[in-house]
Order: C-alpha cells, then sequence, then structure tokens
C-alpha cells in the first residue's frame, strides 16, 4: 500500500474511553497475536490459525502459510472465525471524518465512530478507508485524519487522473479502429512530433504500433488519415 502524505497531521483528538474498555492494546508488527485474530499481510486480510517459530495465517480463498510475526499487523484481536464474515458494514464515515478532521486517531476510534463498535468486520473496513487515501491516511496506531481542504484537493487530482484515463482509453480505441476526432489534436501532434524525429520517444506510438520509431510514427499518421 502506498500511503498519501498530503494531510497534515494536528494534535491528536484523544482516545475514547471504549479503548480502556476493550482492554486492548494495538501491537506492533513483531508482537505474538493470538488465534483468531484478525492481521493485515501484503495489504490483504488475513487470519491467525496458530502461533509457533512462525505465526501460520489463513489467506483469503483458504490457503494457509507460515509467516513472520513481523510481517503482519494486527487489525484486530478476534475471535474471526471465518474470513468470510469480513463483509461491508453500514456506518457514517462521512460524519466520522468531519468530527475528527485533522487530528490524530487510532483505528479502534475510527472504526467506532463510523460504523459503532470494533469488530473484526469494521476493523477491516475501517482500514480499507485508511488504505484508500482520501479521507484518512496512516497506521492501525496513528491515522491521520485529513483536513477539508486536503480531501477536496486530493479529490480534484483523482478526478482530473480518471478523466485523463478515460480520455486515453476513449482515443486509443478509435485510433484502432482508423479514425480520431478533434479532442485527439494532442496526440496527434504527439505522432507527428515523433515522425519528424522531433522527440526520442512517444507512449501514443508504441502503443498503437509496438514500435516507436520514426517509421513507425509515418506510418501510422498515413493511417489515422
Amino acid at each position: 500500500m502506498v500511503e498519501p502524505q498530503f494531510c497534515a497531521p494536528r494534535p491528536s483528538c484523544g482516545v475514547w474511553a471504549s479503548l480502556a474498555a476493550h482492554g486492548i492494546e494495538q501491537k506492533t508488527r513483531d508482537m505474538i497475536t493470538q488465534p483468531g485474530s484478525l492481521v493485515l499481510y501484503k495489504n490483504r486480510p488475513a487470519r491467525v490459525m496458530g502461533m509457533g517459530d512462525r505465526v501460520e495465517i489463513e489467506l483469503e480463498g483458504g490457503k494457509s502459510q507460515r509467516v513472520r510475526s513481523k510481517d503482519v499487523v494486527l487489525l484486530h484481536p478476534g475471535p474471526l472465525q471465518s474470513l468470510s464474515d469480513l463483509q461491508p458494514q453500514e456506518g457514517d464515515v462521512e460524519t466520522a471524518w468531519e468530527l475528527l478532521a485533522g487530528a490524530t486517531t487510532t483505528l479502534i476510534e475510527l472504526a467506532e465512530l463510523a460504523y459503532g463498535a470494533y469488530t473484526p468486520a469494521t476493523a477491516w473496513d475501517t482500514w480499507q478507508l485508511v488504505a484508500e487515501g482520501l479521507y484518512f491516511h496512516g497506521t492501525p496506531d496513528v491515522i491521520t485524519v485529513c483536513l477539508p481542504e486536503d480531501v477536496e484537493r486530493e479529490r480534484t487530482a483523482r478526478n482530473a487522473r480518471a478523466a485523463e484515463k478515460a480520455a486515453w482509453e476513449s482515443f486509443l480505441a478509435r485510433a484502432r479502429n482508423g479514425h480520431t476526432r478533434s479532442e485527439d489534436e494532442r496526440y496527434l501532434k504527439e505522432i507527428e512530433a515523433r515522425a519528424f524525429n522531433q522527440r526520442p520517444d512517444s507512449r501514443v506510438v508504441r502503443e498503437l504500433t509496438k514500435t516507436d520509431s520514426p517509421e513507425a510514427a509515418h506510418a501510422l499518421l498515413l493511417a489515422l488519415g
């Protein structure tokens, strides 16, 4: 998982009294976890099956694997009977974000605020929100809650990237059918520049011809009319 770094942490808003009620400390990667615990392994959920010199975990699909304790991160101490129990939960993520914006929190606190309870299923849902990186980012122990302006800036950037990807894919589909539109001018200019050897390479030419050369670019221009 790549964690966005666009949010500036603010002073912690504190851990709810329910944290003490649970009597649970968030474990570091090298701490031993108990059977039935929900852990994070390679950014996916896993269930602890047993302990020995290594941690035996069950992965999605039912496969088991023995890993080092430092390779997993505790999300919930369980008991989790099956990974299939990790179904999407109903919650109010927007309200939780608005209440905590600019502060730091924990997985337990955020799960309780967003979903009303800290369970294996809500712990997994909450971690996916953190991993998604729009409203929150960090680790289970220290989660930064992004400010509204940071969220808006990131949402705008994501929308721009999505629009660019859609435009690129639409152009490729048209070009492969031998025609273009007026909005494709920037791609055609890139092909032309490559055909006249005015640039050392071209993503457009490489994608459409598999041979990135001036000759291939010239042939592509002819094909596209």
